[in-house]
């Protein structure tokens, strides 16, 4: 499933992605790789083994975008893989960004499109997540995502470009809703939701889930106003980090 090979002067990142043989997801990518080829866009989408649960899988993405950042040194743009390309992602070419990532409510990263520029900013963000990632893997990946970046913010300056439903756009559940979802919302990306259907497994044993719901609601206040600030014991704790 991959298409590397690209017009350069197309300035758009690498679209990467990965799915779990054998799943629903695999459909969805064969989707998505064809999206990219009708549109003239590079991919590179590649199978990985399941893990033992939908949160571990989940948290092979950070792993995932790195190796491939580290490898080819260049712009990439994760999509899940039950995401479809409607047209091309405009608002993503040849823009000078270390990331760029929707926020949902102010404050709640969705990580099922992520930009990462090609310089050490955003090698070192990923860095920081796969981190998280490995030491907390039953942190939601968009919540470590919001950690890693509020870490590294305290450390240097984070060129971040916050996108919002102009971009994407999820499936409606109803199929009206669809229809008037396919006529009036422009939206590039639209993701399939695959995870209400798949998410068969939710926790891992003796450690439950870290999802949105668990963010206090004084790192949600930080992270909207763009303000982190040091984390004590306590407050680790609080965000799952123990």
């Amino acid at each position: 499933m991959q298409q590397e090979a690209a017009s350069p002067e197309t300035g758009h990142p690498l679209i990467v992605s990965y799915y779990t043989p054998g799943t629903a997801y695999e459909t969805h990518a064969m989707a998505l790789a064809r999206d990219a080829s009708r549109l003239g866009l590079p991919a590179r989408i590649e199978p990985l083994p399941a893990r033992g649960s939908w949160v571990e899988n989940c948290a092979q993405k950070a792993g995932f975008i790195r190796k491939l950042h580290r490898e080819l040194q260049r712009p990439l743009l994760w999509l899940d893989a039950d995401a479809r390309l409607r047209r091309r992602l405009t608002p993503l070419a040849d823009i000078s960004a270390d990331l760029a990532v929707a926020r949902r409510q102010g404050w709640e990263f969705y990580t099922g499109q992520i930009y990462f520029g090609a310089g050490p900013v955003a090698g070192r963000l990923l860095d920081i997540w796969c981190d998280y990632c490995i030491r907390f893997p039953q942190i939601w990946d968009q919540v470590s995502l919001g950690y890693a970046w509020w870490e590294l913010s305290l450390q240097q300056e984070v060129r971040t470009l916050w996108l919002d439903d102009r971009v994407y756009t999820k499936r409606a559940r109803r199929s009206a809703m669809r229809l008037l979802q396919n006529l009036f919302r422009r939206a590039p990306i639209l993701q399939q939701q695959e995870s209400r259907r798949s998410k068969a497994v939710q926790g891992l044993p003796g450690r439950p889930e870290f999802g949105m719901d668990d963010v206090p609601l004084w790192w949600r206040e930080a992270a909207a106003r763009e303000a982190p600030f040091p984390l004590n014991a306590t407050q680790r704790r609080a965000l799952g980090l123990a």
